[in-house]
Formats: structure tokens, C-alpha cells, sequence
């Protein structure tokens, strides 16, 4: 899921190419200027139902300055996943590339199964999202104001993220990261984490994030963030 692929008119340039898994499809999601080859990835059909948070939801384009790589512009160009108005516990609503999540992310908050990992049951796959820990508008006030020291504490919401582990990868810019230790319920899903940004500061740690599974770079599983409410 989220893996690159290359669609029809641009597969023909190449020798051999791959296919997107069964049960996805090569999806553009964004043409760039100066690049002659559409940016697509293997996401869910656009009626499927079996919609998770995480999903990217927008298309767009690119207008290049290669002079100044930062000075790029990205424009939205149409919609085709997660089409609810607002926040919702029950539908999915498409999150702006401007908070941080290039193509637009698929959002549904937690409700209390979510909350309790109803959905993971031992020898059945795992599913596809998992209530993990998201910023919410208190860790923009952090970053705006720089005043860490009060609001940080706070900043920790409870919201749904694409579940991962050592065998099921995050899309592009997210890294797995474990669950606290002190999220009421982390046993039942051991080993299981949640995919978050690389630049969310709660993450970026000198000696490594915190992955799901054991590893000798891993952070330390006992680096909790405290109880957290939801986004």
C-alpha cells in the first residue's frame, strides 16, 4: 500500500516494470514541472471500502524552481478519498497538505473500541489503522510560540494512524513509532505501532525513535508521553 508505481503511458519507457498489489491501483497523485514522469503510488480503489487513516486523499501539481528547490508551489487539484465535511468518528475526512501531509491524508478519530485495540485480535491480520498519537492544534501553538515548557505537556492527542511493524512499512516521510507504554491497553498490541511524520518532535530523538519491535538503535520503550486526549 503507498508503494511508488509507474502508470501505463510511463511504464512503456521502461524495459520490465511492476504491479501494484491486488486490491490497489496505480493512483497519480501529483505532475511536476520539468518532470516527465506522474508521480503515482498503489493506493485503494476510489469506492473501496476499506478506507483507513492515512490514506492520502488529493491530488495536485507542482510547479518546479529549480534555482530555489525551496520555493516550490504545490497546488490541490481534486479530491478522491475521504470525503466527510468534518471530524468524524465514524467517516473519513481528507486533511490539508498545509498541516504537514503531502497528497492530503485520510483522517477518522478514535472511538472507544479504537481506544481499546478492539480490532486486533490474535491470528487475524493486522488492521490497517491503529489510535495512535497525534499532535493537534496545542503542538502548533508550540512550534508558533516556542513556549514548550507550558504547552508541550499537552500537545498529545489520541487519533487514528496507519498501524505498522517490522513487516507491514510506512508510506514515504513516516516512520513506525511505538506506542507509550503508558497508553492504556499497548500490551494487547506489542510489537504493533503507528505511522507518524519524521518531523514530529515527540519522535525525533538523539538515540533513535521508539519502533515497535526490538532493535539496537530503538529509543527506550519506557520514554511515555503521559496520558492524552483526543484530537
Amino acid at each position: 500500500m503507498a508503494m511508488p508505481c509507474l502508470m501505463p503511458d510511463d511504464a512503456r519507457r521502461f524495459g520490465a516494470t511492476w504491479q501494484c498489489g491486488g486490491g490497489t491501483v496505480c493512483t497519480p497523485l501529483a505532475t511536476a514541472s520539468g518532470v516527465h514522469t506522474a508521480l503515482a503510488q498503489c493506493l485503494l480503489p476510489t469506492d473501496s471500502p476499506k478506507m483507513f487513516s492515512g490514506h492520502p486523499c488529493l491530488t495536485g501539481s507542482i510547479a518546479s524552481n529549480p534555482s530555489q528547490p525551496f520555493n516550490d508551489r504545490y497546488k490541490i487539484t481534486g479530491q478522491f478519498a475521504a470525503f466527510a465535511p468534518t471530524f468524524s468518528r465514524t467517516a473519513y475526512t481528507c486533511r490539508p497538505p498545509k498541516i504537514g501531509v503531502p497528497a492530503g491524508i485520510a483522517y477518522r478519530a478514535c472511538d472507544d473500541k479504537d481506544r481499546s485495540f478492539a480490532a486486533f485480535k490474535t491470528g487475524k491480520p493486522m488492521p490497517s489503522e491503529i489510535c495512535g498519537m497525534v499532535g493537534g492544534k496545542k503542538f502548533d501553538t508550540c512550534v508558533a510560540t516556542n513556549n514548550f515548557d507550558q504547552c508541550l505537556g499537552g500537545a498529545v492527542n489520541r487519533g487514528n494512524r496507519p498501524a505498522c511493524s517490522a513487516d507491514h512499512f510506512c508510506r514515504e516521510d513516516y516512520m513506525c513509532q511505538s506506542l507509550p507504554p503508558d497508553t492504556p491497553g499497548a500490551a494487547k498490541v506489542k510489537g504493533i505501532g503507528y505511522c507518524s511524520p519524521t518531523y514530529f518532535i515527540f519522535q525525533m530523538r538523539i538515540d533513535n525513535h521508539a519502533t515497535p519491535w526490538a532493535s539496537a538503535t530503538s529509543a527506550p520503550r519506557d520514554a511515555g508521553f503521559g496520558a492524552a486526549e483526543e484530537e
